[in-house]
């Protein structure tokens, strides 16, 4: 008996996915073998190494090798800066988007995802050494080893010990530097004391008078750059390019108790900004929502004298 041709041909489509999928698996199987781990980048971003950012503080990666180049996948949210093998992280915003990020540093690559926590971070996740580059990361690499008080990366022990004797000296300053340069917001007054730099640091000693019945916990200080804040007259203001500086000395937590007048003292690394920009410093208050913003110019910075 003769079937019209067409049945045949549906015949035999019929039988064709089967074929073709004994032929193809063990093809597969040979490209993945069992027991083999898949490359960190080839990982669901669930598996993926989870790399915690703030918007009030830096994260820090440390890699085996020179950083060539960064990719990450909500750019506009984050702000990320490479010196060497370390890449700088930093929320833009509250509450950005999870992005992957993408890291090349020296022939290889790795893959991670970024988190904003609300909390400010201060971390630094160091695959040196042989550190787990994926989500086989330990403890210590996934939540990141806190920097005990927030130094520079690139700083020995010896400048840091320099950095918080002349911190002392500058403590025992008794005439302001500068007049007039201060912010005031909910009955706290924050002023800039004393400014001076040496080859490696900015040397700054804040004075916050407390005229509330409520004490002022320096929970911490943030210190950013910014550069093209100012527009020309009748001209366009340029994008605006923000810099995280971590601070090289001084204490992390101070309190300044009611109704009275503290200073605090901090180091941040030696970077000298053009006329169109400015030293911004952010103190955020412990167990409170009082947060003050001084605006410090560049002319202040780079004309300070030298201690």
């Amino acid at each position: 008996m003769r079937f019209p041709s067409p049945f045949l041909t549906c015949a035999l489509l019929a039988l064709l996915p089967g074929a073709l999928h004994a032929q193809s698996g063990p093809a597969i199987a040979a490209r993945s073998p069992m027991g083999q781990a898949p490359h960190p980048a080839n990982l669901a971003p669930r598996m993926q190494l989870e790399i915690a950012v703030s918007d009030s503080s830096t994260t820090y990666l440390v890699f085996p090798g020179p950083v060539s180049l960064v990719d990450v996948g909500q750019a506009p949210h984050y702000l990320v800066k490479i010196e060497s093998n370390a890449v700088f992280v930093r929320a833009k915003r509250r509450n950005p988007p999870p992005t992957p990020i993408l890291v090349r540093y020296g022939s290889r690559y790795w893959m991670g995802h970024l988190v904003y926590t609300g909390r400010p971070v201060l971390q630094l996740y160091d695959f040196q050494d042989g550190g787990a580059l994926g989500a086989s990361a330990g403890n210590s690499a996934r939540n990141g080893a806190g920097l005990s008080d927030a130094l520079a990366l690139n700083q020995g022990q010896e400048k840091r010990e320099l950095a918080e004797t002349r911190l002392s000296k500058l403590a025992t300053a008794k005439h302001a530097d500068t007049g007039g340069l201060r912010t005031a917001e909910n009955d706290l007054v924050l002023s800039l004391a004393n400014v001076r730099n040496d080859k490696d640091f900015t040397y700054l000693r804040l004075k916050l008078r407390n005229t509330t019945s409520i004490d002022y916990a320096v929970d911490f200080t943030d210190f950013e750059l910014v550069e093209n804040s100012r527009k020309k007259f009748l001209g366009k203001k340029k994008n605006e390019a923000r810099r995280p500086l971590a601070p090289a000395g001084g204490a992390e937590s101070q309190t300044i108790p009611a109704r009275e007048t503290g200073y605090l003292l901090y180091a941040v690394p030696l970077y000298a900004a053009t006329d169109r920009g400015h030293l911004e410093i952010t103190l955020r208050e412990k167990f409170g929502a009082r947060v003050l913003v001084l605006k410090v110019p560049s002319k202040v910075i780079n004309t300070a004298a030298a201690i």
